[in-house]
């Protein structure tokens, strides 16, 4: 296991990636951290300070000089970043001007903390340069890749956060991460033991179980770390992505089942699982964006088949994921009154939006949707979209949508099937199944009314009404129905698939010619008791409402109707009965 940690920790960058591990290192050891380090503030050479008692027990001021890789000759004297500058400026700047007025008079250590080793070159003047500088109360330590995978090891992974039995699955895990059909089983079960099994059902936590809580978030996200690091090295960001995802909604369901929303470390140690998942994804965007704008990128000029229309729709959800997320980052920098992070943030998610019509115009299988389930990525993809106003573009989509899709019922070859089996998918593709197994296959669609609704959203009744006169013909027997969250929704939708235990199916669905008795019909339900406003659900009441996109994505949940409903009855307001406003 320190192997494992010490290459993971050889690949972590100084600035935002060392420096945000070390402080929770070190409070695990005792060390509290009273600064950090902080882009385009003078440091005066210390990158983190904390206190607390050193080997002899004695109250000390430790200073830590962050460096990555194996120190030369080079790291040591060349330019102002080197270590012996720094050194020197802590002497002669930090000490006298930048420790705090209750620890004048502690001891003072200062560290020079490493992800490698210091090399047998420069053993000698760093060991002469120690010696004429350590005084009373002045000492000096290096901590190496070596030292920091032993600490991180023993602290940060220690008995009480993760069982000593299950670092063997994040060994398995590490192991398999490379393989395209590994199904991360054993990085999902640590994430289990550390999120949800712990939990007994008490919902008012003492002071201790509150703390050991807090480390059991942290435990995850350097999981998830590690994880993304392995991942990335074996050339397979898709299972980061995934482990992602898991851990973000695990992490949520455990706050969520504590009640512990305004429990400010909570939230933060959340907040930090968050953004992991926000790097992985910007990783994966990065590698695959030169695929995602070639033409018939993702299929590798393959014919359109079952298995590259599945990994075609795969990748329109994980790109409208990461267009959300970015999309949540602007609104909340808005919140925030951050303007520069509102443009950033804002421009990113039109960046991916951009990309993910490339993959559409580029992928000729984007029209053809071959399970059902897919209702969920063209949600996802439609609501990017539309929130980062591509409408055009999604609307031109939705023509061949609408197209093909009715076309592929009419005939009963090559629609989106009512299961989510792949074997299913190939056995209709070959034509190895009767007649009755394949109205087995189409005897339901939640794809179809998706495709209606956005129409409408969108402004393109064209669509709305092609499909609504097509219903005779091309869908013959197949039942037009949605899933609705409900009350118990919350309980189940950031842990598992949740139609299997909450939520209200409307089915049999009729959609008029007259758009306004369709909008009248919608402001009916939305007053219904049957179905609950999204507002109910946690992670829209106190701010992710993305963690329902990616729990719709990760756990296959259907995309809920109620985050469409205000946005139509928004775009449509002109259409709505008189007698209604």
């Amino acid at each position: 296991m320190k192997l494992i940690i010490k290459e993971f920790l050889s690949q972590l960058r100084e600035s935002g990636e060392l420096d945000r591990l070390l402080p929770d290192l070190l409070a695990r050891m005792k060390l509290i951290p009273i600064s950090r380090a902080q882009v385009g503030v003078r440091q005066n050479g210390v990158d983190i300070a904390a206190v607390g008692k050193d080997r002899d027990g004695v109250k000390t001021l430790y200073l830590f000089v962050l460096k990555v890789g194996d120190l030369g000759r080079r790291d040591w004297d060349d330019g102002v970043n080197a270590v012996r500058a720094t050194l020197n400026q802590i002497q002669d700047s930090y000490l006298h001007t930048s420790v705090r007025e209750e620890h004048h008079g502690l001891p003072v250590k200062v560290v020079i903390c490493s992800t490698g080793e210091l090399k047998q070159e420069l053993q000698q003047d760093y060991t002469g340069y120690i010696n004429r500088h350590t005084t009373s109360n002045l000492g000096f330590e290096f901590w190496s890749g070596d030292d920091l995978a032993d600490m991180v090891d023993t602290h940060l992974l220690d008995e009480y956060a993760i069982d000593p039995s299950k670092r063997a699955e994040l060994r398995r895990a590490i192991a398999l991460i490379g393989s395209r059909d590994y199904d991360l089983r054993h990085a999902y079960k640590i994430a289990q033991v550390l999120l949800i099994d712990s939990h007994d059902g008490t919902q008012t936590l003492n002071n201790t179980r509150r703390k050991l809580f807090i480390r059991q978030l942290k435990t995850v996200a350097l999981v998830l770390e590690i994880v993304f690091r392995w991942a990335n090295e074996e050339g397979n960001l898709l299972n980061a992505f995934k482990m992602g995802e898991r851990c973000c909604l695990w992490a949520w369901e455990a706050i969520r089942a504590r009640n512990l929303f305004k429990y400010r470390p909570a939230v933060s140690a959340f907040r930090d699982i968050y953004q992991i998942h926000d790097r992985i994804c910007a990783a994966y965007f990065d590698k695959l964006e030169p695929f995602f704008r070639a033409r018939d990128g993702l299929s590798g000029f393959a014919r359109e088949n079952a298995l590259v229309t599945d990994k075609v729709f795969e990748q329109i959800g994980i790109l409208a994921e990461i267009g959300l997320m970015q999309r949540h980052h602007a609104e909340m920098a808005l919140e925030e009154g951050n303007e520069e992070a509102v443009a950033v943030t804002a421009s990113n998610a039109g960046v991916v939006a951009d990309t993910l019509i490339a993959v559409i115009k580029n992928n000729a299988s984007s029209g053809s949707p071959r399970y059902d389930g897919n209702a969920i990525e063209l949600s996802l993809a439609f609501l990017l979209l539309f929130i980062t106003d591509k409408r055009e573009a999604a609307k031109q989509w939705l023509d061949d949508l609408a197209a093909r899709v009715s076309f592929a019922f009419k005939v009963k070859q090559h629609f989106p099937i009512a299961t989510d089996s792949f074997d299913d998918l190939v056995a209709m593709e070959v034509g190895d199944l009767s007649e009755d197994q394949v109205e087995k296959l189409r005897h339901l669609s939640t794809l179809v009314p998706t495709l209606m609704y956005w129409s409408l959203i969108l402004g393109h009744d064209e669509v709305y009404q092609l499909l609504r006169e097509r219903y005779g013909a091309a869908f013959e027997g197949v039942c037009l129905q949605l899933w609705y969250a409900d009350d118990l929704t919350e309980s189940v939708i950031y842990r598992q698939p949740a139609q299997y235990e909450s939520g209200t199916t409307e089915a049999l669905l009729k959609f008029p010619e007259k758009i306004g008795d369709l909008l009248r019909a919608e402001m009916k339900k939305a007053e219904s008791t049957a179905i609950v406003s999204l507002d109910a659900l946690s992670a829209v009441e106190h701010g992710p409402w993305v963690v329902i996109a990616i729990a719709c994505r990760h756990f296959r949940t259907p995309f809920p109707p109620q985050l469409w409903m205000p946005i139509l009855l928004r775009t449509r307001a002109a259409d709505v009965p008189a007698q209604m406003k």
